[in-house]
């Protein structure tokens, strides 16, 4: 969730590379998410469902990491990090499943 406030914060912010490095920083903490660590996150997200941030969270995504054009999704194939062969659309999907829109 953290990761996700802060590429809002630094979208706009030339110094921090636009969020490119916060929209990474997701997807590397996705993908290396055990099967332990995933069934515990899902967990804690039914338990905070009802929680204003959870709720903007789910929000930060729906806006940018739901579809491959949004901005979120823009700036992670920006960053000069990032290879073709990420699995954008598993990504996304994953982002979504933790934070849905309207928890």
């Amino acid at each position: 969730m953290m990761k996700l406030f802060a590429f809002r914060d630094r979208l706009e912010d030339p110094n921090k590379e636009f969020g490119r490095y916060h929209a990474l920083d997701l997807y590397t903490i996705l993908a290396t998410t055990t099967e332990e660590e995933w069934e515990y996150a899902l967990q804690l997200r039914d338990h905070y469902k009802n929680d204003p941030l959870a709720k903007e969270a789910g929000n930060l995504v729906s806006e940018y990491f739901s579809t491959l054009d949004r901005l979120g999704m823009v700036r992670l194939r920006e960053s000069p990090y990032y290879r073709p062969e990420l699995q954008n659309e598993e990504f996304m999907s994953a982002l979504q499943e933790m934070f849905p829109i309207g928890t």
